[in-house]
This record gives structure tokens, C-alpha cells and sequence, in this order.
């Protein structure tokens, strides 16, 4: 009978084997906090072994490890670290690109059908190309009533048409209803507009700093400063940040020679973005709300730092935290605040309490409803108009 064989090569591979185990276990235990989270290891993995084998009903153990990583995220809380499933992830990802799945419009609800009106079309999107009108509401998807629904429910019924045609029921202004098939695709949504305003002041409106946002703001700025402006006005009111990278682009174009922004780690490392001497000397002013967040509150900070802008509106909130997002190995990711970060001038926003304008202004609330709706025109918008007064002499 022969023995089996064990020779040296076996042995380098159960060596490996076992290394690779021990590895595995070490880098468990490391992440759960050194040999004293060992524990909290152990404690998840029995867990998860009790709901597979005790629990009565079907359990979805994916599902189940989601939820746990999701309440470690938001156990720290911090409104800014959350986890997100595969499936949220890709969706942020088209989010941080400007992109959606969808038919190119924006949307509101109307409080007498409880359907939801088009305030604008994306130029050349396939809502415009069907033509569906501003101002029709939308009342079913595919013969399914979206009356009373929230924009959540609407956009499922529309993305789960994606690469296909959505059956979109319409009620115009005549009081007539109309089913047009419009395209759901992938769609690229500008976070840039802008527009010369009386008294040749140029007009910026920043939705977002995710990406390709500071390529088109820069450009909407050199268009501006061609056509004779005399000042710039920057709306990144509700403007829920982004990337600092386009942050830090669009500064670098508007601001002299100098620090920009300033990053700290936990163990109290500084990574320091600098300007150029290349800038644009115009009177500035930046419109602010309570949602300006993030990289929008920082822009408003950093030109106010400079003496580079007026900032006009109501007070921020003060968010002093960047984030960076890890994917997993499932493809599923945590978002985590991982640097805290000051102005030029070394001011902690969070610890400020946010900004205070210079030039406090704000709307009431019809208009407030009008600005969140997308009707509230420059001229008509008390805070767009303070801006423009803080420029004009």
C-alpha cells in the first residue's frame, strides 16, 4: 500500500495555506480593532451563523451582512459616512458623474392631481424629442397612476423602462390627457448655468462640484468676462458639494497666487492645494442658503477669505469634513469622512458654525416655493438681487 504522498513540495503548500489562513485571520483581527476586537469579530460571525442556522424564516444572509455594515456606518453617527449596496453604488457613481437613468426633466408635484408637473426639459433629451411639454403633469407611467406618489416611486416606474420606452400619460393645459412613449436612458444633467443679468453682471448658478462641473463653470466664467461683464454673481445655493478636485479647479482659475485648501487627517497630516498667480480680478458675490454644503460652502468661504467675494443670503451650516469612498470586494462601498479641512485662512467651518453673509437676504415663502420649483426668475429672486446691489455701487 502506498503512503500518501507528502513530500517537500506538499509541505511548502500546506505551509502556504496555512500562512494564508493566519493572514486572514490577522487582518480580521486588525480590522476590528487589534487582538481586543478579536472579539467583535467572532461576535458578527456568531451571529450570522445563528440567523442561518435558528432563524425560522428565509433569511437573505446578503441582505443580512448589508444591514449589519450599515448600521456600523451609521453608528458613528455621522451624517456624512454611510454604506452603500451594490446597487446604491452604482447609482452614486452615475450620481458623482451627473449622470441618471431617466428622461431629461425636472420635476414638482401639483397639489391638485397629486401628479407631477414638468418644470423643465433637457435640451435635446428624450422627453423634449417625444414632445412633452413644461407645464403638462404627468399622471401615469405605463398605465400605472403615480397620483399621490413621491418622486422616489416615479422614478422607479421610469428607470424600469431603461433602454426601453416609457408609456408616459400626460394632462395638458386644455384639460386633455395624452399617453407619449419617451425614451429612458442614460442622461448627462449640467450642473452649470449662467446668464448675463442687467447692468452686465454675469450670473452663475452651480447645482453640484461633482464631476465635469468645473470645466463648464470656468468656461461659463471666461464666456462671461468675453462678453464685457462687469462683476460675477455664484448661486451655489442647495448646492450639495462634491468633489474637491472640482473644487479646487474652479478656485484655482478665480483666486491669486496663494493656499487654497487645507486637509487633516486623524493623525494631523496637512496636504495643502495652492493657486497660481492666474486669476480673475472682477467684483464677485456668492449667494449661500442653509443647504450650501460641503464644497459649495467652502467655495463661498475661500473667495470670502481672498477678500475676493461678497457673500449674500442666509447662514450655512458649517461642514467641515471631506469624504472618500471605498469599494468592497461585492461591489458594494463606504462612504467615510476621512479628513477634516480649513479655509485659506485656517478657519474650521464646523467649529465657525458655518458662514454668515456679509449681506443677509432672504425669500419668502411663495418665493421659496418658487426658487425650490425652478420658476423664481433672476430678476424676481431677492437674494439674486441683493448679490447684484452688493456689486453695483
Amino acid at each position: 500500500m502506498k503512503r500518501p504522498a507528502f513530500g517537500r513540495g506538499a509541505v511548502k503548500g500546506a505551509v502556504c495555506v496555512l500562512c494564508g489562513a493566519l493572514a486572514a485571520l490577522l487582518i480580521v483581527i486588525v480590522g476590528f480593532g487589534g487582538f481586543r476586537g478579536f472579539g467583535r469579530a467572532a461576535k458578527f460571525a456568531a451571529v450570522m451563523r445563528l440567523v442561518k442556522s435558528q432563524f425560522v424564516g428565509q433569511a437573505d444572509l446578503d441582505a443580512v451582512a448589508d444591514g449589519a455594515m450599515d448600521g456600523a456606518i451609521a453608528s458613528l453617527d455621522d451624517n456624512w459616512s454611510y454604506y452603500m449596496d451594490p446597487e446604491e453604488y452604482d447609482a452614486y457613481l452615475d450620481t458623482s458623474a451627473n449622470r441618471y437613468q431617466g428622461i431629461g426633466v425636472t420635476i414638482t408635484q401639483d397639489e391638485a392631481t397629486g401628479g407631477f408637473v414638468i418644470v423643465t426639459l433637457n435640451k435635446d433629451g428624450p422627453a423634449q424629442l417625444a414632445g412633452l411639454q413644461v407645464g403638462e403633469i404627468i399622471l401615469a407611467v405605463d398605465g400605472t397612476s403615480v397620483a399621490g406618489g413621491t418622486t422616489d416611486d416615479l422614478r422607479a416606474l421610469i428607470q424600469a423602462d431603461y433602454g426601453g420606452q416609457a408609456q408616459v400619460t400626460v394632462l395638458g393645459a386644455d384639460g386633455n390627457e395624452r399617453t407619449v412613449a419617451v425614451s429612458c436612458q442614460q442622461i448627462y444633467n449640467s450642473p452649470v448655468s449662467s446668464q448675463m443679468l442687467d447692468g452686465d453682471i454675469g450670473y452663475i448658478a452651480i447645482a453640484n462640484f461633482r464631476q465635469g462641473m468645473s470645466a463648464e463653470a470656468i468656461q461659463a466664467v471666461d464666456d462671461l468676462v468675453e462678453q464685457g461683464a462687469k462683476g460675477l454673481v455664484f448661486d451655489v445655493r442647495s448646492d450639495p458639494g462634491g468633489l474637491v478636485s472640482e473644487l479646487v479647479k474652479l478656485l484655482d482659475h478665480l483666486l491669486p497666487e496663494g493656499d487654497l485648501f487645507i486637509q487633516r487627517d486623524k493623525k494631523g497630516h496637512e496636504e495643502i492645494e495652492r493657486s497660481d498667480e492666474n486669476c480673475v480680478r472682477l467684483p464677485m458675490a456668492v449667494i449661500v442658503n442653509a443647504d450650501s454644503y460641503s464644497a459649495a460652502e467652502f467655495f463661498a468661504a475661500a473667495l470670502h477669505d481672498y477678500d475676493w467675494a461678497v457673500t449674500v443670503g442666509q447662514p450655512t451650516t458649517g461642514k467641515a469634513r471631506s469624504q472618500v469612498t471605498y469599494e468592497l470586494w461585492d461591489g458594494s462601498a463606504v462612504h467615510i469622512s476621512r479628513y477634516s479641512y480649513l479655509t485659506p485662512s485656517r478657519t474650521d467651518l464646523y467649529e465657525a458654525k458655518g458662514i454668515v453673509p456679509d449681506v443677509i437676504a432672504e425669500l419668502d415663502e411663495e418665493q421659496a416655493i418658487q426658487y425650490a420649483t425652478g420658476w423664481l426668475e433672476p430678476a424676481d429672486d431677492p437674494q439674486v438681487q441683493a448679490a447684484v446691489g452688493a456689486l453695483i455701487p
